[in-house]
C-alpha cells in the first residue's frame, strides 16, 4: 500500500525495455572499448589505442627457466627415495671416535641440523663431513667428496649429493667425558643398516 492507501503499480513494460536495452549498450560499450582491446587487442573504436589498453594485448607472457642458485640443475627436482626425518643420538666416549653416514642417489637433498651435549670447550669436538662412492666395484678406488672439516658443538645445513654413496659425518670426541651428538636429518636418504658401510659402530636410530 502507498501513504495514500492506494496499491503500488508495476513498472511499465516500455520502462523495463528501456532499461534492459540500456543495460545491453553500456555492455556492448565496455566490450569494445575496453574488453576486446585489452585481451585481444581488437579495437574498432581506436579508444583502446587512445587509452594504451591494446598495449596490455601486445605484451607476451615470458617463460623464465628454472636454475638453481649454484647454476646447476633444475631448481625442482623429484626423487625415487621417500621423504623422511630421523632424529639419532650419537654417543662418544672420551677420546672416542666413529663415522656415521646415510645412503644417497645423486642430486638427492639431505638437510641436517646436530648439536652435541657435554662439552666445556667447543674446540675438543672435531667433526669431518664429507661423502664417498659405495657400493663400488672390487678394486675401485672410493671418489672421496669433502663438505666441511672443523671443530665445534654444532652445525646445520644441506647437501645435495653429487654421486651415489654414502654421505655423512666422521666424529671425533677430543675431551675427557663421554658426550652425544644429537643428529636430526630431513630429506630423501635412506639409513644405512647398523654394522654396514657408513654405520659400522651400531648406531640406531629409533623406531
Amino acid at each position: 500500500m502507498t501513504a495514500e492507501g492506494q496499491t503500488a503499480q508495476p513498472p511499465r513494460a516500455g520502462r523495463l525495455i528501456g532499461f534492459t536495452l540500456l543495460a545491453a549498450t553500456l555492455a556492448a560499450a565496455i566490450m569494445f572499448c575496453a574488453f576486446l582491446p585489452a585481451e585481444y587487442g581488437f579495437d574498432p573504436t581506436g579508444f583502446g589505442r587512445l587509452t594504451g589498453l591494446t598495449r596490455i594485448a601486445a605484451a607476451e607472457p615470458q617463460t623464465v627457466a628454472a636454475v638453481a642458485p649454484a647454476g646447476e640443475g633444475a631448481a625442482a627436482r623429484s626423487y625415487t627415495t621417500g621423504f623422511r626425518t630421523d632424529s639419532i643420538d650419537i654417543p662418544l666416549p672420551p677420546d672416542g671416535e666413529l663415522e656415521y653416514k646415510v645412503r644417497m642417489q645423486p642430486g638427492a637433498t639431505l638437510i641436517y641440523s646436530w648439536d652435541v651435549t657435554g662439552f666445556e670447550n667447543p674446540e675438543w669436538f672435531y667433526y669431518d663431513f664429507h661423502g664417498e662412492t659405495w657400493p663400488r666395484p672390487e678394486g675401485e678406488k672410493a671418489k672421496i667428496a669433502e663438505y666441511a672439516q672443523k671443530t665445534g658443538v654444532k652445525a646445520s645445513g644441506s647437501l645435495i649429493a653429487p654421486f651415489q654413496g654414502v654421505h655423512g659425518w666422521y666424529l671425533q670426541n677430543q675431551g675427557g667425558t663421554p658426550i652425544v651428538v644429537h643428529l636430526k636429518l630431513s630429506g630423501f636418504y635412506e639409513l644405512v643398516p647398523p654394522g654396514e658401510y657408513g654405520n659400522l659402530e651400531g648406531i640406531k636410530a629409533p623406531g
